[in-house]
């Protein structure tokens, strides 16, 4: 096109139709997002407090001890029964303490877990009381310590520590029963892998990383506010 020469109407057609376009491809979403704020609304703070039944390779790594924990939650309902809730877990079990008697030798085994994630739940009744099924997906780090002491004096003084590091995805899933607006039970089955050292020569110095599958049923009183 010479310089200078006004564009071709159908150019300037063109352009206008494209503009419009993309302002009406945009359009639900800017409908949408007032209706899902009003649906939503604000969102519920709480904590549950649980207890952990481990399963398979945990259940062997704990010495078939229930662990313990507590979540922090957040909670948006977003009508229909739907809602997401983020949340903030730890979750500890205290594996074993071996301490033989007339000795000065004590080991000990501890496992926890820290995990960040979003649960999906659906209330059956539409509304967030009573009966939901939920599930669930996150982040989840693992620590395993393995310590060995003497008793010198009156003290212990370590004379073995080893530890044990896993980042790993988690997922969870589960059913629950909302009592009150705040209070809650909820039943959820937990699979989060992770490494270990074999435990049962855990002072080897030629040990290699085991992978175990981490799966636990956890039982939780919910509390929302």
């Amino acid at each position: 096109m010479p310089a200078g020469n006004p564009p071709p109407p159908y150019a300037t057609a063109a352009v206008v139709i494209g503009v419009q376009m993309k302002y009406l491809a945009i359009l639900p979403l800017a409908l949408a997002l007032p209706l899902f704020a009003q649906e939503s609304g604000r969102p519920t703070y709480g904590l549950s407090v649980q207890l952990n039944a481990p399963l398979g390779d945990l259940r062997d790594d704990t010495d078939k001890q229930v662990g313990a924990g507590v979540s922090a939650l957040v909670q948006w309902n977003l009508g229909g029964g739907h809602a997401l809730r983020p949340r903030l877990d730890l979750n500890v079990f205290n594996v074993s303490q071996y301490e033989p008697s007339h000795s000065n030798y004590r080991e000990s085994r501890n496992l926890s877990a820290v995990g960040l994630g979003v649960d999906y739940l659906y209330y059956l009744g539409g509304t967030p009381k009573g009966l939901y099924l939920t599930a669930g997906a996150g982040v989840t780090r693992w620590d395993l310590s393995y310590t060995t002491s003497d008793k010198v004096g009156n003290t212990y003084s370590s004379s073995y520590d080893s530890n044990k590091n896993t980042t790993s995805l988690g997922l969870a899933a589960g059913a629950g029963w909302q009592f009150t607006r705040v209070i809650g039970l909820e039943a959820r089955f937990v699979h989060s892998p992770y490494k270990a050292f074999d435990l049962n020569n855990p002072t080897s110095t030629a040990r290699t990383d085991v992978n175990r599958d981490g799966n636990f049923l956890q039982v939780a009183g919910t509390f929302r506010w």
